[in-house]
């Protein structure tokens, strides 16, 4: 190899890892200014609220105030009511989360198997899919009773059936002709269900789950609001039924932060199952 081509080669991959590192550099910053932004845009909006309430300009009975809300969340933290109502919220919702999850997608996968058996059952998923699951909650806190298991029936319902049309949608785009090559090299279906059918609907399982976090949450909340004894939900309609409107959105926030929390779980777990199949494709 001559002297040129190697300066030429050198020179090649000293640009590319510059380029790189650029490209690093430039996402960094990007990130961290977008994360500057959102600061500014939150601490803005609190403190013109604050300023707002203390001028007279918003009235504190209609709105509260950011103060009025630290100062409850700092109360109800040192008494425990809140990271109690905050725990018992979330076990629900992840408990919900997880079986709707897992049960709608099993299903939705196994519908994969007879076509027949899916063009049968569409009519009662799409019929189950349009009823509000708040027009299931009275009959639900009825069958189940007022205690825990009632929400996580709730938040189940309200997963399942997103959590089993991504996964179906799933199945049905794998490619065609692997599934005939497959088959041409006498694959069996349950080879070619776990070796492809599976992996495949990897992002639409994962599409499903992000957005299970939010109904999981949605239909633990309902069910506290129908019936309960705690939970974030329970402090959110009795402070509402006392005209507290600080503690409504001190329960408003709470319920945020909470639905950010479980995001960053999901997201974890999407990087996860991401590892292992990239691992397993090795």
């Amino acid at each position: 190899m001559s002297d040129a081509l190697q300066n030429d080669i050198s020179t090649s991959i000293i640009n590319e890892r510059d380029a790189v590192r650029e490209n690093e550099r430039r996402e960094r910053f990007e990130a961290i200014s977008v994360r500057l932004v959102q600061i500014a845009i939150a601490t803005s909006f609190f403190g013109l609220w604050e300023w707002g309430t203390r001028t007279g300009h918003i009235s504190t009975f209609l709105f509260g105030s950011p103060s009025q809300v630290w100062e409850l969340a700092a109360a109800r933290l040192q008494n425990g009511s809140l990271l109690y109502g905050a725990y018992l919220t979330g076990l629900e919702t992840i408990i919900g989360f997880l079986l709707g999850s897992i049960l709608g997608t099993a299903l939705g996968l196994g519908l994969w198997y007879s076509r027949f058996v899916a063009r049968v059952m569409s009519v009662f998923i799409l019929a189950l899919g349009s009823v509000p699951v708040l027009a299931l909650g009275p009959l639900i806190i009825i069958w189940f009773g007022v205690g825990i298991e009632s929400k996580i029936i709730l938040a189940t319902v309200s997963c399942v059936i997103v959590a089993l049309l991504q996964a179906y949608e799933g199945a049905q785009q794998v490619d065609k002709d692997l599934i005939k090559l497959l088959k041409s090299f006498g694959a069996t279906k349950f080879q070619i269900f776990t070796k492809v059918v599976i992996p495949s609907s990897y992002g639409w399982v994962v599409a499903a789950a992000k957005l299970n976090v939010g109904f999981a949450l949605i239909g633990a909340v309902i069910g506290e609001y129908i019936s309960s004894e705690a939970g974030l939900g329970n402090i959110i309609l009795i402070a509402g039924a006392n005209y507290n409107i600080p503690l409504v959105l001190l329960g408003v926030f709470s319920l945020m932060v909470l639905a950010f929390a479980l995001s960053l779980a999901v997201g974890v777990l999407e990087r996860t199952l991401l590892k292992w199949k990239v691992s397993g494709n090795r």
